[in-house]
């Protein structure tokens, strides 16, 4: 820039910084490079001592990125650098950097690699709405670059889907995390219909209150285990809508709530017993006096085994990818 020149507009005043990946030399203007990499931005920024040439400034003497392929940072490139008749196509005009799925893919990987993380973000949300990706193409991508979203999505589609993974499918994820995957299937598969929750979880089917229609300590009739405020408890209910007693206000269940019948809440202390609970007791609800018997409707919170599953068999390898 000359000496006094308007600086309004100094974004637009570019130095270039030139690449060699593979055989092909790239020419690009060195800002954006510094802006969205913390990497490249600590790298131009170090001094040098006398004499020393500084790589990048012309074609002859490029910074050489050992290790990459030339497609996978012109995909990159494309994203730091698109141009108006990339952008603006269609009718009406939308913006579009045309970037097929692998591409995308090719700057996850950079931007992962050299923490460019705006860009990193951006095209995990490109990857996830643009394009379809496989329950095993996301797990073994959120491996490759730490996304921890994949991971769940993908095996939560792996456990819950009623078509049983194929063995090339499984195998691509290797043997541990097929196993895994195959044991929270196995325990979850034949189960869907069987609600988990706490003595706790129990309400009144009749109206909004959130307070525990079961308030105090119960003895399983099979078992004699004493059922507790935290004690779990089951219930299976049918595939088809449960009917509904009248109920005080639209708000009367909550979100999550699920309506069973109290004679079919059983013991879920041991795998044993499973014996019903609450077969032969009246109780009242505290908040509109409505006497509940074992054959009336209560609302339970349950809880997600699935989610838990999940959480026990790959919780500690999401945290890791979340917090890095």
């Amino acid at each position: 820039m000359g000496q006094g020149q308007d600086t309004q507009f100094s974004e637009f005043d570019w130095d270039s910084i030139f690449f060699k990946v593979e055989d092909r030399t790239f020419c690009v203007p060195r800002y954006e490079f510094i802006q969205s990499s913390e990497v490249f931005a600590g790298m131009f920024l170090l001094p040098l001592g006398p004499g020393v040439s500084v790589e990048g400034q012309d074609g002859e003497n490029p910074i050489v990125l050992e290790g990459y392929k030339k497609d996978e940072f012109a995909s990159l490139l494309k994203v730091m650098y698109p141009r108006a008749n990339s952008l603006i196509s269609g009718t009406p005009p939308t913006l579009d950097l045309k970037l097929g799925k692998e591409e995308w893919v090719n700057v996850l990987k950079l931007s992962t690699i050299w923490n460019m993380e705006k860009i990193r973000r951006y095209s995990i949300h490109r990857l996830s709405t643009d394009f379809a990706v496989s329950p095993m193409e996301k797990i073994n991508l959120a491996r490759a670059y730490r996304v921890s979203v994949w991971i769940k999505e993908g095996v939560t589609t792996l456990v819950s889907s009623a078509h049983k993974p194929s063995f090339d499918s499984l195998a691509s994820l290797g043997w541990e995390t097929a196993a895994r995957i195959l044991w929270i299937r196995d325990n979850t598969g034949p189960n869907l219909n069987t609600l988990h929750f706490r003595r706790d979880d129990i309400k009144c089917g009749h109206c909004p209150s959130s307070s525990s229609l079961i308030s105090f300590n119960h003895r399983c009739p099979r078992c004699q285990g004493i059922v507790r405020p935290d004690g779990e408890l089951t219930a299976t209910v049918p595939s088809g809508p449960v009917p509904s007693p009248a109920v005080a206000g639209p708000d009367a269940a909550a979100a999550g709530d699920r309506r069973v019948l109290l004679q079919d809440i059983r013991c879920g202390r041991l795998d044993s017993c499973q014996g019903g609970i609450f077969t032969c007791i009246v109780v009242g609800c505290p908040s509109c006096n409505v006497r509940i018997g074992p054959n009336d409707l209560v609302k339970v919170r349950p809880k997600s085994m699935l989610k838990e599953m999940i959480e026990g068999m790959f919780g500690e390898e999401i945290r890791n990818y979340e917090v890095t």
